[in-house]
């Protein structure tokens, strides 16, 4: 070979070298690439409620989804706080699936009182909301005007130490511990509930610890009722909570049985472990 044609070929070869170097590698720059994007856990309690005209008929809904953004199902019902005003029953709970695309876009579709329902939402990345959710029901006696736009938010459980205070309209405070679980997995209807004792000290009426004989959770609102079996003396409550599970807001407790009759609000914390 030639000192010419060397040089040529040595030429030829530190320009490609050249080449593949700024395009980052021959290699690399030609081939395909693909992104996985993770799948986000949906699994638990959670509420959509809209403040929209058009949703009037069923202002808040609540209950279990339960999956992974590739794969969502739910079984929904009417909130407790709107129960009464709703196209249906808190008691008659339907289903919805679906789930999200690439940019994590969710869209759940169901049945609905001979209607159909959509709820789409953006799923954060921590998959404790949706973002900028709607939801309408096209059909049947549920049927929205137009759709809704809403909030959805994921409630953590109802489980740990909490303590804070009863009190009525007299003045009469009456401090409480409780001692409170709430399960992963909600009823066939949604609901979910819990277990647990409380203790009320110095309280002539519940003198020993009392169990939760009766609750429900669902969204953003709770009910429980402690029974004493001895005395057979009962408090009842209805609240609110936050959606981390750390504060309960008692709307209203009633207090029935031997000691006669009583309400009032309350509100309990939940404890940290020092």
């Amino acid at each position: 070979m030639s000192l010419r044609r060397s040089l040529a070929s040595l030429s030829l070869g530190a320009g490609l070298a050249l080449a593949c170097v700024s395009l980052t590698g021959c290699g690399s720059a030609l081939a395909p690439t693909t992104t996985t994007s993770a799948a986000i856990s949906v699994t638990g309690n959670w509420q959509l409620a809209s403040a929209a005209a058009s949703a009037t008929k069923l202002a808040a809904i609540s209950g279990e989804l339960t999956g992974t953004s590739s794969s969502i199902t739910g079984i929904l019902h009417a909130d407790a706080s709107d129960a009464s005003n709703a196209c249906i029953a808190a008691n008659a709970p339907f289903e919805v699936s679906g789930s999200a695309n690439k940019a994590n876009l969710v869209t759940l579709t169901g049945a609905l009182a001979n209607g159909k329902i959509t709820i789409t939402g953006t799923l954060a990345a921590d998959g404790q909301s949706l973002v900028s959710p709607t939801y309408t029901v096209t059909g049947g006696t549920c049927a929205f005007a137009a759709p809704a736009a809403a909030t959805a938010h994921f409630y953590s459980s109802i489980s740990g130490n909490y303590a804070g205070s009863f009190s009525d309209p007299n003045g009469q405070v009456i401090s409480i511990t409780a001692a409170l679980t709430q399960p992963p997995a909600s009823d066939t209807d949604g609901n979910f509930q819990l277990s647990g004792t409380g203790t009320m000290p110095n309280n002539p009426c519940f003198p020993t610890t009392v169990s939760v004989s009766n609750s429900q959770v669902t969204g953003g609102s709770f009910n429980l009722t402690y029974t004493d079996a001895t005395t057979q003396n009962s408090v009842s409550t209805l609240g609110t909570f936050s959606a981390d599970g750390s504060t309960l807001t008692v709307t209203q407790w009633t207090l029935s049985g031997p000691c006669g009759s009583d309400t009032g609000t309350g509100l309990l914390i939940k404890q940290v472990a020092q």
